[in-house]
């Protein structure tokens, strides 16, 4: 199948003409437009080239090499050396020399044809042409690409933002069960985003906490209702089965190709895991326990002392920093303690943001 024929419209590209002869660059000016091939701009002083082809949009460079002050050799050398164009930018190179060695020099700097002179117009159309058309194929291309990777960018920003959905929903529903608010999970993320960036945490890992803290608690969703919403203190076999939930959301988002949901699983598994290893599952200590779990125990016991639970009121803020204060080098981590009291302006702010 034949390629489709490219037109090549005057108004749409630009064409730059440097010669030091005037009467050379005002004879192909008149030829280019008079074909109605492109636009025209000439100069007879090589070294404004470069500042030309900055200010404007050119589509092609038609360049003699023999030259005062600057040869075009010199000139393709310092466009390319600068990447003032890109590697597709097509140079047309006028030349009075007949060696092979000039046009062999013009062609490794980066020229992608030569005209001999004295020119033959046609010759000088026809390569024009074609070179124009290259630069439209090209151009088209590039806008595709742009056009497609646009589009790639909206579905992914919208596969995104149902992932969050999802998550969301899902923390949610494990957090319904207990009597708590879908706010809650929420603010447990934002808590635990502003924490591991005040650790200095990479900005994705920093995403990734925010978005699986909320499903810290997801395993309750199999825990059965007349031990999850008791009331009154649960006996020892009660607290075991209790804290089971912590295996069980780690079940449900475990083995998955997702960093997203193997974080979350992280999570689950760790955040009921204390400083000094008295916690649950494992009894991991100290930096054994994954810093994602450190950092949302810290977040969901803060945010679980500001709030009001079916088994106790909402401490006020002096006695919740008390508690986490004497909670630090045992249940929690005392590094992560001081970093969450040093930003606890922007707690305070996300607590006022999604109060209940």
């Amino acid at each position: 199948m034949p390629e489709p024929d490219i037109k090549v419209v005057k108004d749409d590209f630009r064409v730059l003409i440097c010669d030091d002869s005037i009467a050379n660059v005002m004879l192909l000016s008149s030829l280019l437009e008079d074909e109605g091939l492109a636009q025209s701009k000439w100069l007879t002083d090589p070294k404004k080239v470069a500042e030309e082809i900055v200010k404007d949009d050119y589509d092609l460079l038609l360049l003699d090499i023999e030259m005062p002050h600057m040869t075009g050799i010199e000139v393709l050398q310092q466009l390319r050396r600068e990447n003032l164009v890109d590697e597709f930018f097509p140079v047309l190179i006028l030349t009075g020399r007949q060696d092979v060695e000039t046009r062999h020099q013009a062609l490794e700097a980066g020229a992608a044809d030569y005209v001999n002179k004295p020119f033959d117009q046609v010759e000088v159309i026809l390569r024009v042409r074609h070179l124009l058309n290259v630069r439209a194929a090209y151009k088209g291309q590039a806008n595709l690409a742009r056009r497609l990777e646009s589009m790639v960018q909206e579905r992914t920003a919208e596969l995104s933002k149902a992932t969050d959905v999802l998550v969301q929903r899902l923390a949610m529903a494990g957090e319904l069960r207990d009597n708590e608010t879908g706010n809650h999970v929420v603010r447990v993320g934002r808590f635990a985003r502003i924490l591991a960036e005040a650790c200095g945490l990479p900005q994705d890992i920093c995403f990734m906490i925010e978005r699986a803290a909320p499903l810290h608690d997801l395993g309750k969703i199999g825990i059965p209702d007349s031990i999850l919403l008791k009331k009154g203190k649960l006996d020892p076999e009660e607290r075991k089965v209790m804290d089971t939930h912590a295996e069980i959301g780690a079940q449900l988002l475990e083995e998955h190709e997702s960093a997203l949901v193997s974080m979350a699983g992280s999570i689950a598994l760790s955040h009921h895991e204390r400083w000094d290893g008295t916690g649950y599952p494992k009894g991991l200590s100290g930096e054994s326990i994954p810093i994602e779990g450190r950092i949302t125990a810290v977040c969901d016991v803060f945010d679980a002392l500001t709030t009001k639970r079916p088994y106790k009121p909402a401490w006020n803020l002096e006695e919740t920093l008390e508690e986490i204060h004497k909670s630090a080098g045992s249940h929690l981590d005392p590094h992560l303690v001081q970093v969450f009291e040093d930003n606890l302006d922007k707690v305070l702010h996300v607590m006022r943001e999604l109060s209940d």
